[in-house]
């Protein structure tokens, strides 16, 4: 049966039940209290997390914060970051927001340092306000607001890891005279790395007798510089009108050194045995936006935001390819330089019907253009020039978005948010080179209403259900028609990639319920369900083509999600808490053949259980994180695989005096090694790459002081 007519008759008999209830007289309501309480009230399903619990634990980068919250999952090794994933899935399934605007292309969360950070909000459950390119959900990032007066505070910290040393210093600044306030948050780093790894590659022919065994040891080292402002400056210009001016700058130089040295045990040797690779990169990334709100007499409000971006990457890449002797085979050089800048507008007519109601409408639109430089030039041996390839194009994207939502009061204990979008998106991409990719234009709109409803026990406990309809567009990247080559060892599982013009949005059916119980004093104990039903699934099909193994997406049939979120935060005594969560994540695309037919390698479970201990100027604390993982197939042929994650963190915070503390934290404790696998089997034989990535604890220590 589909999702639409299941939720429309679960909505009828919540709706039925909950009207029986008379309508209470007007009440006053005051917001104060933990973000539980608020959560509590809201009617839309979401999660906020406060800016002390996201420095709780002294953590470096977002994703460690993230990792610990309910259903979310990070790609990658242990202690290491990785990619943001909700309900397992990540790869543009998950919408990542800065002050409620989608992050450009390529953008990692983790160049924002947690101190920066006001609050972040888990948005499980799509509305018509914000983007609708959320199939697993969103997760909003809140740049600090709040204005302390005549605040100047001070952190320095150190990061060990691996024998190397990660130094960072943070500072904010915050003030307010009668109209004008104002906040600066800074955060200046330098991230060293050292990283080792070994690849096993593996061919066996039809009757399984071994025809190639190469072992690689691998090491990456390198260095990232970064500093990131987040200005933030607001007037009150009377009593009806505000102004906010809120900017957000990056600044990032890379230079990392990989070096490979292969030995064939069985078979021969890859086009270049002994390699390396150094790509040194300097990244900008400056955003800027202001905010007008106007009050009426009448109590209608209307906001408005004017924005503009740009993110931009200046970078070379230098690979050496040598025999085994390290003797000279040839030299790869590319040079590059993407740059996307973006202008948008959006603004939001708020309306209050009654004490109880209040209807929004309102737009959001940008325009993105993207262009990029990338000039590859191949050497020989002795140096000559033995080819040239120029890749150049420019694309432009243009979103418009419409949008009008409800939010009803319908009785003291029932309410419901109502919503509809409508989105289009148009991408045109053109080649600047003889010899770069066809012209690209694709267009796309979509009409997404959303629905949630809450209802409210006698005993204040809540039940949600929620409807929505959701999308996932195609990156630019994935769709320009241009080929990114491997510099070496191009095979079944290590392919080149290819983008496909032809790519459309992928369309979702989504449900999402739970069951709430709040035990007072910000402890709670929650259970949801989620399904979704996907439309024009995108996959990755590998196929030959004049010797040279590729991958290119394309759209593939359906797929369908479901799982089960379980999250429990319970305050024990007066100095003890205790958290935990549990999700369980499934899901099946319709062509490709089961078993392990899972979407984009989702990450089956998670589960985290951790706890604060509080003396009067001693607080200690930790948390363990797992992470399932598993067999995932991509088609009939390709089967990749990863171990299961396990981190453990542990933190202690001195508060020497009303001023000045300490933290010290350490991370991924267990330090256990990694594993991931890819293989490709068809009637000729089977190719199997094996990866195995040791891991390092992390050791920080954060001083911070109040001048």
């Amino acid at each position: 049966m589909p999702v639409p007519r299941i939720t429309s008759s679960l909505l009828l008999a919540v709706s039925a039940c909950a009207c029986a209830t008379d309508l209470p007289q007007p009440q006053q309501v005051v917001v104060a209290g933990s973000s539980a309480d608020q959560r509590q009230r809201d009617t839309t399903t979401s999660i906020v997390i406060q800016h002390a619990d996201i420095v709780r634990q002294g953590d470096q980068a977002l994703s460690d914060v993230l990792k610990r919250l309910p259903g979310i999952s990070i790609t990658g090794a242990p202690g290491q970051g990785g990619a943001i994933q909700m309900r397992g899935l990540g790869n543009g399934y998950t919408q990542i927001l800065l002050n409620g605007e989608p992050v450009p292309s390529g953008f990692s969360l983790d160049a924002i340092a947690p101190e920066t950070i006001e609050r972040i909000e888990i948005l499980r459950s799509a509305t018509a306000e914000l983007s609708n390119q959320s199939v697993a959900g969103a997760i909003n990032i809140i740049l600090k607001k709040a204005v302390k007066r005549g605040q100047r505070s001070v952190t320095a910290s150190v990061a060990r890891q691996h024998g190397v040393n990660t130094p960072a210093l943070s500072a904010q600044l915050s003030d307010q005279h009668d109209a004008y306030s104002y906040n600066l948050a800074a955060t200046l780093t330098r991230k060293r790395s050292e990283k080792a790894f070994t690849d096993w590659q593996e061919e066996r022919d039809a009757s399984g007798r071994v025809t190639l065994l190469r072992r690689t040891p691998q090491t990456e080292s390198g260095r990232t510089d970064a500093l990131t402002l987040t200005p933030r400056l607001n007037w009150k210009l009377d009593d009806t009108d505000t102004l906010s001016w809120q900017n957000f700058a990056y600044l990032r130089r890379v230079d990392n050194l990989a070096r490979a040295d292969e030995t064939a045990l069985t078979g021969g040797h890859s086009d270049y045995p002994r390699n390396t690779a150094n790509f040194v990169a300097n990244f900008v990334m400056l955003r800027s936006d202001v905010t007008w709100t106007h009050a009426l007499s009448n109590g209608d409000k209307l906001e408005m935001k004017v924005g503009a971006s740009t993110n931009r990457r200046t970078g070379t890449f230098d690979f050496h390819g040598m025999d085994t002797a390290g003797r000279p085979l040839a030299r790869h050089h590319v040079d590059s330089g993407p740059v996307e800048n973006d202008v948008n507008s959006s603004g939001t007519y708020r309306h209050p019907v009654g004490d109880r109601h209040a209807v929004a409408i309102g737009w959001d639109a940008s325009h993105a253009r993207r262009s990029e430089n990338r000039d590859e030039t191949l050497f020989d041996a002795a140096g000559g020039l033995a080819g040239r390839n120029n890749a150049d194009y420019t694309a432009a994207v243009d979103r418009v978005a419409l949008f009008a939502q409800d939010e009803w009061q319908v009785t003291r204990r029932y309410s419901l948010y109502l919503g509809l979008r409508h989105e289009r998106l148009g991408t045109a991409s053109r080649a600047l080179a003889a010899n770069a990719p066809d012209a690209l234009d694709n267009s796309s709109a979509v009409w997404s209403p959303s629905l949630q409803s809450r209802y409210e026990l006698a005993n204040q406990d809540v039940l949600r259900l929620a409807v929505s309809r959701t999308y996932k567009a195609p990156e630019l990247a994935r769709m320009v028609p241009r080929r990114y080559t491997k510099d070496n060892n191009n095979n079944p599982t290590n392919p080149d990639e290819q983008g496909n013009p032809a790519l459309r949005p992928e369309l979702t059916w989504g449900l999402d319920a739970a069951y709430e119980h709040y035990l007072g004093d910000g402890a709670l104990l929650s259970a949801g369900v989620y399904a979704r039903r996907i439309r024009d699934v995108t996959q990755w099909r590998l196929f030959e083509q004049d010797g040279v193994w590729v991958t290119a997406p394309f759209n593939d049939g359906n797929a369908r999600v479901h799982g089960v979120e379980l999250e429990a935060k319970l305050r024990v005594t007066k100095a003890l808490d205790v958290r935990a969560n549990v999700a369980r994540n499934w899901s099946r695309v319709d062509n490709v053949p089961g078993p392990d037919n899972r979407l984009e390698s989702q990450t089956p479970a998670t589960a985290n259980v951790g706890a604060d201990y509080r003396w009067s100027a001693l607080t200690v604390g930790g948390n363990m994180n797992y992470q399932a993982a598993g067999p995932s197939r991509q088609s009939a042929q390709v089967l990749n695989s990863a171990s299961a994650k396990r981190e453990l963190d542990v933190y202690a915070l001195w508060k020497m005096n009303a001023k000045t503390q300490l933290r010290v934290s350490a991370s991924n404790l267990l330090h256990q090694d990694a594993t991931e696998t890819s293989s490709f089997i068809d009637a000729s034989g089977a190719t199997r790459t094996f990866r195995q990535m040791p891991t390092q604890p992390t050791v920080r220590v954060q001083l911070e002081h109040q001048l």
